[in-house]
């Protein structure tokens, strides 16, 4: 969350090409992810707690599973698009072209967003996704529960990075890098 935060009032390391000459949108955007940071963090405490009457259970697991699938399927997607990328592959990654920029200068910065990418912010991605969904996993008392937990983040994971590669295959585009 502090790197949203930074970015939020006006820090840039670690941005792509295109944030960087969309300051203000860039900024509003993770003024709100920092919020929803700040809401899934709630989520891991309140799992701390017992639930019986105040709370039930799939309140909470529900956006847990959410969040951990997103964070784990964006990762093993950006790990394998990234690698891709500088491996020469540059259809992998969809960096849009900024104006006014050279395609020197912005062949340089698309390098060094997908090293910081692959090196940095996918890490971290699959970190995040695999602490909510231990957070989430430990909560849950039964050995049945446990197992059907980690088999619906699998599929889930699946179906989105599979889903992912198919737009992908077909030349569709639904996120900017």
């Amino acid at each position: 969350m502090l790197l949203h935060v930074y970015w939020a009032v006006g820090g840039t390391w670690g941005l792509p090409l295109l944030a960087r000459h969309d300051k203000s949108a860039v900024q509003a955007v993770n003024w709100v992810v920092s919020a929803i940071m700040l809401v899934g963090a709630l989520f891991v405490l309140a799992l701390n707690r017992r639930t019986q009457s105040r709370v039930r259970a799939w309140v909470l697991l529900v956006p847990m599973w959410i969040a951990a699938v997103v964070c784990v399927s964006h990762a093993l997607y950006g790990f394998v698009t990234k690698a891709l990328y500088l491996s020469g592959h540059h259809g992998a990654v969809d960096f849009p072209v900024v104006p006014g920029v050279g395609a020197a200068e912005a062949a340089e910065a698309n390098h060094l967003s997908a090293v910081q990418d692959l090196l940095v912010f996918e890490p971290c991605f699959l970190v995040q996704g695999l602490v909510l969904a231990l957070a989430a996993w430990q909560f849950l008392r039964t050995r049945g529960a446990r197992r059907r937990w980690w088999t619906s983040l699998v599929v889930g994971i699946l179906v989105i990075d599979v889903f992912g590669a198919l737009l992908s295959l077909v030349g569709a585009r639904f996120a900017v890098s």
